[in-house]
């Protein structure tokens, strides 16, 4: 008898002609990106996480009941069922967009790149369109009037941008270990990490990262991620779209 107990491997997304894309390009610059790795589990997993409280969890096919109850267990906020899904993406943004993603830690694991360990590549998001400050709120912003001096404002991006990543050079040229090199490089500067989460920390992340409220380069972010999951749980994602539409 062999006692030693299975290890369970989440299935990687099967290709397929009717799925959205397995990359997306949020700032359309080809670097930054969110690509899906891998899931499990579908939306008759939610359906069977409920009905096992009464001993009702079946492998037939989804039904209308079932879709009913997915949206009531939105509506009145049980959101156990929802954590037995997991989804993988793949991120590659600008640091300053990773720190708003990496504040969803419940529910979310995540893996990044270390500049301890390799040498950071130069790669740098530079905003096509630069946005003026939100005269009513210290954290937002306002699509610039015209009044804003366009050109000066690449340059100087540009020149930040440059100058750093010369003092990286540098510093690592002199022996400086990279631990300490990379203190002088900009926001600006492209990450990468796993991302996993389950579909209720997931719906709660877009929540608040695919919302009006949100800085303009993190939201783009936020909405591949949900267009690469939606496919996936695609009764989920409308009954969830069909009750913040009520609300």
């Amino acid at each position: 008898m062999n006692d030693t107990a299975p290890t369970a491997v989440a299935p990687a997304l099967a290709p397929s002609t009717d799925q959205a894309p397995p990359v997306l390009y949020p700032l359309s610059d080809g670097i930054g990106s969110v690509a899906l790795i891998q899931h499990s589990g579908d939306d008759k997993m939610i359906v069977n996480a409920a009905r096992v409280s009464f001993g009702g969890d079946n492998a037939a096919p989804l039904t209308g009941r079932d879709e009913k109850l997915i949206s009531y267990l939105l509506k009145h906020k049980h959101g156990s069922p929802f954590e037995h899904n997991l989804i993988t993406f793949k991120v590659i943004c600008p640091i300053f967009v990773d720190r708003q993603l990496v504040r969803h830690r419940v529910g979310v694991s995540k893996n990044e790149i270390s500049g301890r360990y390799v040498e950071l590549q130069e790669r740098d998001y530079t905003p096509t369109q630069f946005r003026r400050q939100a005269p009513s709120n210290r954290q937002a912003s306002v699509e610039d009037d015209g009044t804003l001096d366009q050109a000066a404002a690449h340059e100087a991006w540009a020149t930040a941008s440059q100058t750093a990543f010369k003092a990286y050079h540098q510093l690592l040229e002199l022996g400086v270990t990279r631990e300490q090199a990379r203190g002088v490089l900009p926001l600006s500067l492209y990450t990468e990490s796993y991302y996993t989460f389950n579909v209720r920390s997931l719906l709660h992340f877009l929540e608040l990262r695919d919302h009006e409220g949100a800085q303009s380069e993190t939201r783009l972010f936020a909405r591949a991620i949900g267009q690469l999951a939606e496919p996936l749980f695609p009764v989920t994602f409308r009954a969830w779209r069909a009750l913040h539409h009520e609300q």
